[in-house]
Formats: C-alpha cells, structure tokens, sequence
C-alpha cells in the first residue's frame, strides 16, 4: 500500500527538489572491486605469462580484463542519480557531464526497445534545435520517475505504452476517493 501512496503523489511541489539515486555502496564497490581485478589483470599479463604458458591460461586474462572494464565503464557512463526541481530534471554520471533538461522544453516521451536495452527516449528542444536523451530502465524507481516527468511536464506527448504506464489525474482523484471511503468504514 505504501508503494501505492507514493506514486500517487509521485512528486507533489512540497516534495520538492527531490532525488533518485542508485544504491551508492553497491555501486562504489563494484568500481572499487573493478579496479583492483583489472590492476591486478594487467599486472598478471605483463609480469606472471611466459611464452612457454597454454594458450588457454594467455586467453582467460583478457576476457577477465575486457568484462571487468565493461563493468567499470558502465557503472562511470551511465546514470548515477536524477535530480528533480520545479524547474528542470537533472541526469547526473559520475565520469561525464550532467545533463539539465528544464520542464518546459519537453517534447514527447517513447519506450524504445533495443537489441542490448529497454530504455525511455526523451525530446526535449533547446534553442529551436531538437535534442533526444534515453534513459535507461534499468534505473531504480522508473515507474516513479516517469510518472513525476510526466506531472511536471503536462506537456508532453507520450506513446501509447507510456500512456498506459502513466498515473492521470483522474485516476489520482479515484485512487484519494477509495481511500477515504475505506477509511470512512473503519
């Protein structure tokens, strides 16, 4: 019932600013972690193979090095936590500069699915020039966070299957009106 609550008043203005992160420790460790195996892989190339070692034990420290690093670039490129304000949303990284997109410069919102990630494609237009953005869904709370996009930016055009996704206004009211008659027979 709580999860409930809080995506129907996903973000009020009260609320606000308000932030979405991912689990920090989770991934501080992984980067850590990542680091270390990675070190510790080069060293093993330059330092520990000899011509006379299998070609199976010259092979494996270089997959273990090409998984590790995609773990690391990924954990630093993609998005670290999302910054709400009255004004504008803010997409945070930690190796690459943020993205600010303000309110009132969305345009439309789509589900797109790729080979690799499902993700949301956001428009936006800043300057009279059209700009997209894709926000992974692999981002905790999206259900949340595309339905306060979507409060904040009444604007917006969405596809069909946002618009099945997303909380209207009517199904707010309707949402307040059962809770009150349940609480009214208790």
């Amino acid at each position: 019932m709580d999860k409930i609550e809080n995506l129907m008043d996903s973000l009020d203005s009260k609320k606000l600013p308000r932030v979405y992160k991912f689990n920090q420790l989770v991934r501080w460790f992984t980067l850590i972690l990542g680091t270390t195996i990675i070190v510790f892989t080069l060293w093993h190339i330059f330092f520990q193979i000899s011509p006379d070692v299998t070609k199976f034990k010259k092979i494996i420290p270089f997959i273990i090095l090409f998984l590790t690093l995609n773990s690391v670039l990924k954990n630093l490129f993609l998005v670290n936590s999302i910054y709400f304000t009255k004004n504008f949303v803010k997409f945070r990284y930690i190796a690459r500069k943020s993205v600010i997109i303000c309110w009132s410069e969305f345009r439309k919102m789509e589900f797109k699915v790729d080979k690799r990630q499902k993700s949301i494609k956001i428009t936006y237009v800043v300057n009279d020039l059209e700009k997209s953005y894709l926000l992974s869904l692999s981002f905790p709370n999206m259900l949340e966070i595309v339905n306060g996009m979507a409060e904040l930016a009444p604007q917006t055009v969405f596809d069909e299957f946002l618009k099945n996704v997303i909380i209207t206004d009517k199904e707010k009211q309707a949402y307040k009106i059962k809770v009150k008659n349940l609480d009214l027979k208790k």
